[in-house]
């Protein structure tokens, strides 16, 4: 009898002590609602269920798609929605919405010419007791039934969709990024040599330049720069765009002007030129190419038939890869969420770091809240950030113990508020502040935003227009 009492008793207390393991424990669970099938050409609703637990802190929600496919928010549970690179990802930071459970939901769209199958999957990263952890959902499989709009002729399984889609681009402009120029031709009535630029884009968007060395002699005056800034300096005629021209290709012209005194030979007339230019962050260069016929008025049809006919060295510039060039890092999630930066020291360790007088630099004042906010400055030039949140804070108050040598200034960038200090013409000034504040205050995880007309550029662009070179 003993032995029974004993037993139930040990059974209770397993029950027990199981629920309250229960209740202290951290399960984290995910779990995706999604229809099984969607058809080429229209979209599906995802809505995704995570049961967080105990977690409080930063949070990231990411799923892979395959080539074909894209995807817009519908509701983002106060997370920050974003698609790039077929990935679907959702932030939350500093802090994730109340409750136990985050529902959120997204469309998923299928190019109209896909068919086939594929195994979509999901991850959770969050952070408990200041160390990541993920949890993964199980992948899914979506079927994709044909577009009856589709010819079957013209469909494309979704495994090579992307492989695909680059032989019909290659096959449509040439697959080439290039330039190419006219034979420079000789205006005797004007004295002048009429230059024609053609650029074919392919893939590039935005931060692309062209440099022609000019004999002496001659000086360069911009005839149409479609919307790039033209130049001429050192012998050097110049053409940057931050963005180009929405054709997927586009003439420029300049002229070459005779100085007084200098001779004129047209036969002997050479120009040696580079084209640079971005795509996915990396920069790559090429030789422009001179041809004999008139590149001005040409059809598509025309551009392909001399791209096919061209080689084009293209070699990639250094530097490549830039750590502190993404403007989109944040403050790390083991911060406290009620404060983006860590707690300030007493007294800075050395004094300011001081800047060249030969380079120019600018703060920004600030004296409340609303002169806090960041003002647009011409050029391009560089800040150091050293906070993010998505709640504003007074800046005066929370960076006062700092003692910082520029003056905070806040700006909302993407959905957070994000605070810079100084600012730079020079990259390597702002990195050498970087530097000191890392050595001298406890503001460890700052870094260097680039900007353009007051709007925000990567690092690795900025650079390339400014002609700097990157210093670790």
């Amino acid at each position: 009898m003993n032995r029974f009492f004993t037993l139930i008793i040990a059974g209770i207390l397993f029950i027990a002590f199981s629920s309250f393991l229960k209740i202290f424990r951290n399960d984290v669970t995910i779990t995706v609602d999604m229809p099984d099938t969607i058809e080429a050409g229209t979209e599906i609703l995802v809505t995704v269920a995570i049961n967080k637990g105990k977690v409080t802190n930063f949070a990231r929600f990411q799923q892979e798609l395959p080539s074909g496919f894209t995807a817009e928010a519908v509701n983002s549970a106060n997370g920050n929605f974003s698609f790039k690179d077929q990935k679907i990802q959702l932030i939350w930071f500093p802090v994730l919405p109340e409750g136990d459970e985050i529902i959120f939901s997204y469309k998923i769209i299928a190019n109209e010419r896909l068919i086939g199958k594929v195994d979509l999957g999901a991850r959770f990263t969050y952070i408990d007791n200041n160390e990541p952890k993920t949890v993964d959902q199980q992948p899914q499989l979506l079927a994709i039934t044909p577009s009856p709009n589709v010819n079957p002729a013209m469909q494309i399984d979704v495994m090579n969709y992307a492989r695909m889609a680059s032989i019909e681009a290659i096959a449509t402009n040439g697959g080439k990024t290039a330039a190419l120029r006219q034979r420079p031709i000789w205006m005797e009535e004007d004295n002048i040599f009429m230059v024609t630029l053609l650029i074919n884009k392919d893939e590039v968007q935005k931060f692309a330049k062209i440099e022609e060395t000019v004999p002496l002699g001659y000086t360069a005056a911009s005839i149409d720069s479609k919307g790039g800034i033209f130049s001429f300096e050192n012998q050097v005629a110049k053409f940057i765009w931050m963005d180009l021209p929405a054709e997927p290709f586009f003439t420029v012209s300049y002229k070459l002007i005779l100085e007084d005194g200098a001779t004129v030979n047209p036969a002997a007339m050479r120009l040696a030129g580079v084209f640079s230019y971005m795509i996915n962050e990396r920069t790559f260069s090429s030789d422009i190419v001179e041809r004999t016929e008139s590149l001005a008025g040409l059809n598509s049809a025309q551009v392909n038939d001399i791209l096919r006919s061209i080689t084009v060295q293209e070699s990639e510039q250094q530097p490549v890869v830039i750590a502190d060039a993404t403007p989109s890092r944040e403050p790390s999630a083991s911060q406290p969420p009620s404060t983006p930066v860590s707690t300030p020291p007493s007294s800075p360790a050395t004094p300011p770091v001081s800047v060249p007088a030969t380079t120019p630099t600018r703060a920004v004042t600030s004296t409340n809240d609303a002169s806090d906010l960041l003002k647009p400055e011409s050029g391009v030039y560089y800040r150091v950030q050293i906070a993010a949140g998505h709640r504003p804070i007074n800046t005066q108050r929370h960076f006062r113990s700092f003692r910082l040598e520029y003056s905070v200034a806040k700006e909302t960038h993407e959905g957070w508020f994000k605070y810079t200090v100084g600012s730079f013409v020079q990259y390597k000034d702002a990195r050498d502040y970087r530097v000191h504040l890392g050595n001298n205050t406890k503001i460890d995880d700052a870094f260097i935003a680039a900007y353009n007309n007051g709007n925000r550029i990567t690092v690795q662009e900025a650079l390339m227009v400014t002609e700097q070179r990157w210093i670790r």
